[in-house]
Order: C-alpha cells, then structure tokens, then sequence
C-alpha cells in the first residue's frame, strides 16, 4: 500500500524497493545497546499449530531478537511438558511461561484478592509474562504478536522493531491487509471503522476519537514499545485488549511519538466466527470493544445516556450498511467470488445486537471492560510481588 499521505498518527506504508537486509543489519547493530524481546501469548492448540511451526522457525534466525516469551495460558502439565518440545528449537533465546503453573496460580491470587484482575483472557496471559519481564529486565523493547499467523516472516519484526529501536518512536502498530479469495477482517471493516465513525458524528471533533480513527488496522495484535512504558500500562483483561493498549499508549506517549507501520503486503490467521451467543466468537469481541470505548468516553467527562445509545446503535447501523456496498464493489474489483452480500449485512446486524449487550454491561460496571492494574501499582502495593511471581514461572515443576 505505497503512499504518502500524512495520518495523524505517523505512518510507514511498505514500499516496494526497500532494502529489507540493509534495515535488519541495522537493527542488530542497535539491538546490542538496546536488547529486544518478543512475547506470544498462546493457548496450546495454538503452540502446536503450523502457523506457530512457522514462527519458532522465523525466531531462531533473528540475530536481532535476544529473548522470545511464550506465555502458556489455559494448559495442564502435559500440555506444558508437550509444549516445551515445541518451544525448543528456540534454545535459549526462548522462554516458556507456565500461567497454570499452581504455584503462579497462587501468587496470581494473592494479587487478585488485593486489586481484582478480571476473567481470564488473553489480556491476563499478557500482563502475567509483563510482570516476568519487567523483574528480569533482560529486554528493553518488547514486541507482541499472535501466536496463529499463517503468513509470518521476518519483514514482520524487522519493520516493526525498526521503529521502535532505530527510529525511537516510543510505540508502534502494526497493520496490514487481511484477504484470501474474499475480504477477511469483519470485526474491524464492519464494525471498528462505522463505530467509530459514528461516535465522531455524534460527539463532534474529539482529539481521543481523531487518534482512535486513524489507525489502519486497530485490532492488529502486533505491536512494539519500550518496557518502561509496559509498567504503567493497563489494559482489559479480555478482548478489548488492543483498544485498551491502544487508548493507554494516547494517555502515556505524545500521538507525535506513536506510529503505524505496514507489516506485509497480505496477512492471514485463525479466522473468528460470528459466534452462538452473546458470549462467544465475535459477539463477545464487539462487546468488549464497545465497552472499553465507552469507558475511555466516560472518563474524558463525557455523558452516555440511553438516548445516546440508541441514537449510537442506529448511526452505526446506517454507516455499516453503507460500508457494505464499498466492501462489495472493492471485492468485485479485484475479483474476489467468494464475497457475500447477505453475510456481511447479517455480520452488521449481529455487531448491532452486541453493542445492545455491550450497552447493559455498561450500565451495570460503567467501568466497562475490567482493567487489569498496572504493575508499577502492583509492586508497591504488595512488596516482592513481582519477585514471588517470576520465582514461581522459573521454578515450572
């Protein structure tokens, strides 16, 4: 997606005649004064796919990554002593966090009985490794991604890293396009882009929404900062984790020290379903998102009453219909067959009825999705905390 044009937030769009190996000699020389990490956090289906085959591959010949964290979250101790086999040709650059681990099971307690973390999600197996991380301090950049990328190589990193640990922007996004034979990306096409396109109707020129609008692809679990932002972050503990992160980086970090970078000309992963029910799938996706927003709304003085929800549900609805005649018209450009008219507007019209759940959750914990408490808070709050936990995932069995 070659261009120039200026967003809001810095961004680097990939160009067709770069110099790939020339980026990456450069980030390992730098990668010896600043050393940088890479977390995954992953289920075991996921470790033992062949996306994640693919990825442990990639990691081993990256000069430039000194340490890879693999949070293991909702495992047995088979499922661990299988996953360390998988984990291994990563030899010592790797290392593998047990989150069910009895013993960091406890600790996790003792935390939560203090300052209440929420479900378990994704957003917990993430900040569990963060709390590893920033006690060890081996690294002083750390990347995310998924553990389910079918099309990962090392461009991923090198760009993404390239900004953070040479061109010292304290935060980079990572976006892409996401298509096969039909346009994938439902959750953030159909409903990221008209939601927020209608709160800005609605709630006039907002510099938060400004910020949250011009990101490419939002949702994208890729992303990389320096650790000593990591400490004072919060985010939800479920999936509102990527709106979370992205709303506490525009509280910490100037938006002129943030930016987005283009990962890859195509990028493909595990696929959500719409899901059966309110909360599974994509259902529940949408209403941890719509959550979060309205949470960061309210805490910027901002009333949300029930007239303004309606009036929200029904602006999405006329703006995510009309993005569907763009969607399909795009589609039939580039001769993608596999669009579908009636499934796109029922995945609308699924996304409105999780915004009607999303607004009764709302009223009931108006502090929307929970946030999991930063670990610069944590530390002082309980002493050696950080300490006990990392003593727990090295000590595994």
């Amino acid at each position: 997606m070659p261009d120039f044009h200026l967003n809001y937030v810095p961004t680097f769009t990939l160009l067709q005649k770069e110099t790939l190996a020339a980026m990456e000699e450069r980030l390992l020389q730098a990668s010896t004064r600043i050393p940088v990490g890479v977390l995954i956090p992953a289920l075991y289906s996921d470790l033992a796919s062949p996306a994640m085959a693919n990825i442990i591959k990639e990691l081993t010949q990256m000069q430039f990554v000194g340490r890879v964290y693999i949070s293991l979250d909702r495992a047995d101790l088979e499922d661990f002593r299988r996953a360390k086999e998988i984990v291994a040709p990563l030899e010592d650059k790797g290392c593998l966090l047990w989150n069910d681990n009895p013993q960091v099971q406890a600790v996790i307690q003792k935390i939560d009985d203090l300052l209440p973390l929420g479900p378990r999600g994704k957003g917990r197996a993430v900040w569990t490794a963060l709390g590893y991380i920033l006690t060890k301090g081996e690294v002083s950049v750390l990347a995310f991604h998924d553990a389910d990328i079918l099309t990962y190589d090392r461009t991923f990193l090198v760009r993404l890293l390239y900004a953070v640990v040479q061109l010292r922007y304290q935060f980079a996004k990572g976006f892409y396009a996401r298509y096969g034979d039909r346009l994938y990306g439902r959750a953030v096409r159909l409903f990221y882009f008209p939601f927020v396109r209608s709160l800005r109707v609605i709630l006039g020129n907002l510099d938060f929404l400004e910020y949250m609008a011009d990101f490419r692809y939002p949702l994208a679990g890729e992303f990389a900062m320096f650790t000593s932002i990591a400490r004072e972050m919060q985010f939800p503990s479920d999936w509102g984790i990527e709106v979370g992160i992205l709303s506490e980086i525009y509280r910490l970090v100037r938006v002129p020290r943030i930016c987005q970078v283009e990962l890859t000309n195509r990028y493909d992963h595990k696929h959500q379903q719409l899901g059966t029910d309110p909360h599974s799938g994509l259902q529940k996706m949408i209403a941890d998102i719509a959550r979060t927003f309205f949470a960061q709304l309210s805490s910027q003085g901002i009333v949300l009453s029930r007239e303004f929800f309606r009036t929200l549900k029904l602006t999405y609805l006329t703006h995510a219909r009309s993005v569907v005649g763009v969607y399909e018209a795009f589609a039939e450009m580039h001769d993608l067959e596999q669009y579908d008219l009636h499934n796109e507007l029922t995945a609308v019209e699924t996304f409105a009825h999780a915004l009607d759940n999303a607004f009764e959750d709302f009223h009931h914990y108006p502090f929307g999705s929970p946030f999991i408490p930063d670990w610069r808070r944590i530390e002082v709050a309980i002493e050696g905390i950080m300490e006990e936990l990392t003593a727990a995932l090295d000590r595994p069995l």
